[in-house]
């Protein structure tokens, strides 16, 4: 028997197949577009309707406040335009290049490149804005527990700094590394004023996970 001269059947039976479902989803792409197939939108909450439009709010928001700050339209922040956001968030105060450095260092995770992409905006705004609120407290705590004179809180210092917000209470070594796993942002073993904001965060993180479990182990 001669090979058919079919030209189905001369392609591979995976190319048939990938030809086949391309073709289905051109017909329903079609359908849907014409309104013969909807998405069940009544069976969604009216809360995560609300949810979702928030969402697309406020990826809207961020953005517009990418594109007002790129000026050189990289699709990024870069340190200098960082430091013009930041310096109007803060009413026209400019960060100090530690906190720059450290806002940077801290959100620019998600596509590391010394920069502030759209991924990392939101998180960016947020920690300057909560750093911003505790910073005076925090520069208090860190001119009475700083004895070294550094301008940071060295390993001992930290410790020391815990057992006060502990309530005078012993905080073991394992407790300071977690704390400085959390917040030794710059990866020298201190804490600076606003590795400090984060350091404070984590513990009180830390003191709320202990008090769930000391209180399931009570009910169990």
């Amino acid at each position: 028997l001669k090979p058919s001269s079919h030209p189905c059947k001369q392609r591979p039976v995976e190319q048939r197949d990938w030809a086949a479902m391309a073709a289905i989803a051109t017909v329903v792409l079609m359908q849907r577009r014409q309104g013969a197939l909807r998405a069940p939108m009544d069976k969604v909450s009216e809360e995560r309707l609300l949810a979702f439009e928030k969402t697309m709010q406020e990826m809207r928001q961020l953005k517009q406040v990418l594109t007002k700050y790129d000026t050189n339209r990289s699709h990024r922040l870069e340190e200098d335009q960082v430091k013009k956001l930041l310096t109007d968030i803060n009413h026209g105060e400019a960060p100090s290049d530690l906190e720059l450095c450290f806002i940077i260092k801290l959100c620019d995770s998600k596509c590391s490149n010394g920069a502030i992409d759209l991924s990392e905006l939101k998180t960016a705004i947020e920690s300057w804005k909560s750093y911003l609120h505790h910073r005076d407290k925090i520069q208090e705590a860190l001119s009475q527990f700083d004895k070294s004179g550094t301008g940071k809180l060295e390993r001992p210092e930290l410790q020391s700094y815990l057992v006060h917000l502990n309530g005078g209470l012993e905080v073991t070594e394992q407790e300071v590394d977690w704390v400085l796993s959390q917040a030794d942002v710059f990866g020298d073993g201190a804490c600076s004023t606003p590795e400090l904001v984060m350091a404070t965060g984590a513990w009180y993180t830390h003191v709320e996970d202990k008090r769930r479990k000391e209180a399931c182990c009570a009910i169990s």
